[in-house]
């Protein structure tokens, strides 16, 4: 046994790390655990993108002014975060995988319920329930790959799975211009019919979960009584018996981010419309290059994620975010606006690609791991509450329009300065 450990040397422990980062290595548990969590995220994707894009469609349907339809937007938000923190705890208690397909039902049925929502009060009903399952399907789903993945690929595993963010809105834009073109316009029964297709999630995924595997630590805490009696104390006293300094970090953290995110993309479509002035088919080929530079960012964050740290890749996001959004903000120059938002996707989009993983570490071993991740990233989407009605509520001039998206920037620094303060969590042990 003395003989084993002395054979390994920092080198030969560095070759087995790097080999296990690779594709090749990534087992079958992992790859259907991606597969049900970043389909659930991307179907979720597109629900949450189709409503920003159908903003200016939903203001002459129901009469709206940008302020009202803010406000859409702030209910989206505040559903996922009452559905991220309940069913964050129910994960706890029934499992990843049932507690992602419960959340999957509910967006479906709701989305599906938009389809005939008559009045704008209707609407913001469906949209808030529907919207506390879209909350679940995070928390479940970033738990369930943070606790299959092994330690040193589960960088690269969160951040494929936050890759459905804009594949999502890739299909949103897709399918809208499809309907849109056979509709001849998204007004009368185009924007309707599109809700009708977000749910379908829930039929297409029940035969994914069937062959998913449950998370092999919940099924250990769950086989513990000592461990089940301990979880039960933490609910009843989770400030406690918790790493309360990590749930802070973890809960700013995506504060600022969620504030980056709905207040840029929310309003990305109106900005170019009104301030801008191009015309929505011109508008939307800097959508698509903002999702397109999304997936670039995704994919680089997988690739070095788990070879470079959490917290360099963090603040290098963050740097390019902001000098793209300011960019972004100032500029009239087409090519300049083009290459600012590829940017934008890259950087304000991409940072998400850690954001499972880096909970799910900084917070640390604990029974009540889905509750407590539910409570820092949903408990987080508050950013996301706040920023479309600051926007909104100045987006009466251009110029007032052009400050809301520049309370971005704020955002962007904060977010910054909790990543210094975090600790480095790369290949942390999640038991």
């Amino acid at each position: 046994m003395k003989s084993s450990i002395s054979m390994t040397t920092p080198e030969s422990a560095a070759a087995l790390d790097a080999e296990a980062r690779r594709y090749r290595s990534i087992t079958r548990p992992e790859w259907r655990s991606l597969t049900l969590a970043g389909l659930g995220w991307t179907f979720e994707s597109y629900d949450s993108f189709l409503l920003s894009l159908l903003l200016p469609v939903l203001a002459l349907q129901f009469g709206l002014s940008k302020a009202q339809l803010g406000l859409f937007t702030s209910i989206t938000a505040a559903g996922q975060i009452t559905g991220g923190i309940i069913f964050g705890w129910v994960s706890d208690r029934l499992g990843r995988v049932r507690t992602a397909m419960l959340c999957i039902g509910i967006y479906s049925l709701f989305s599906g319920l938009l389809s005939i929502a008559p009045n704008e009060q209707w609407f913001a009903t469906f949209r808030f329930f529907g919207a506390l399952g879209m909350g679940g399907m995070w928390t479940s789903g970033a738990a369930l790959v943070a606790e299959t993945w092994h330690a040193s690929r589960r960088g690269k595993g969160g951040a494929l799975m936050q890759m459905g963010l804009p594949v999502g809105a890739i299909l949103a834009i897709t399918i809208a211009g499809i309907v849109s073109s056979s509709y001849g316009g998204l007004a009368g029964n185009g924007w309707r019919l599109l809700f009708l297709i977000g749910a379908l999630p829930f039929f297409i995924l029940f035969f994914v979960a069937r062959k998913t595997p449950e998370s092999p630590i919940w099924l250990g805490r769950r086989a513990s009584k000592k461990q089940i009696a301990a979880a039960k104390s933490e609910l009843a006293a989770p400030l406690a018996t918790t790493n309360v300094r990590g749930l802070l970090l973890a809960f700013t953290f995506i504060f600022f981010l969620q504030y980056l995110y709905w207040g840029v993309f929310t309003w990305t479509p109106t900005f170019l419309l009104t301030v801008k002035h191009l015309d929505f088919v011109h508008s939307l080929k800097f959508v698509f290059a903002l999702q397109f530079g999304a997936i670039a960012g995704f994919l680089l964050f997988s690739a070095l994620v788990d070879r470079l740290g959490r917290r360099p890749m963090f603040i290098a996001y963050l740097l390019v975010g902001a000098v793209a959004v300011g960019v972004y903000i100032v500029s009239t120059d087409p090519l300049a606006l083009m290459v600012a938002i590829f940017l934008t996707g890259f950087g304000v989009n991409g940072i998400f690609a850690g954001a499972g993983p880096f909970l799910a570490e900084v917070i640390g071993n604990t029974a009540s791991r889905g509750l407590l991740m539910g409570l820092a990233y949903n408990g987080g989407r508050l950013g996301g509450f706040i920023a479309p009605l600051v926007i909104g509520a100045l987006a009466s001039t251009a110029g007032g329009f052009t400050l809301g998206l520049a309370t971005t920037i704020v955002a962007f620094v904060a977010a910054a300065i909790v990543v210094l303060l975090a600790p480095e969590t790369r290949g942390k042990t999640l038991e």
